[in-house]
């Protein structure tokens, strides 16, 4: 391979990474998060909008929280998407992944939960 064909990676959307603990969240320790900015911005910043999983389920009513069932995307229990605290973060806080990537559907409830969070998606 010459080097003008090098390959670079960068985070996709959707895929589910380990990332470092959210401190700025008051979180302390690492957990699985979803990359919902587009590749396009990925691919070109240092940073990712993500979204953290929990696997607390307190708060399942809440409609800025998504179940995802396990196995989705590689999760290993079924999980919150908290989308009420979506973040930026360095691509270098993705410490291990991808394990996998969400399906679309998946991924559609989650950026509705985001937009909810925010107001511009009603209840």
């Amino acid at each position: 391979m010459d080097s003008n064909s090098i390959t670079t990676t960068y985070p996709r959307q959707g895929e589910i990474y380990l990332s470092r603990a959210l401190r700025q969240l008051g979180d302390t320790k690492k957990r699985p998060v979803v990359v919902v900015s587009p590749d396009i911005r990925n691919e070109f910043s240092d940073s990712v909008i993500v979204v953290p999983f929990t696997s607390n389920r307190q708060g399942i009513d809440n409609p800025t929280r998504i179940l995802i069932p396990a196995g989705e995307g590689g999760l290993q229990a079924d999980s919150l998407a908290v989308c009420e605290n979506v973040s930026a973060l360095r691509q270098t806080y993705l410490e291990q992944g991808p394990y996998g990537e969400i399906s679309a559907d998946f991924l559609a409830r989650i950026q509705r939960g985001v937009q909810m969070s925010i107001g511009i998606y009603a209840l």
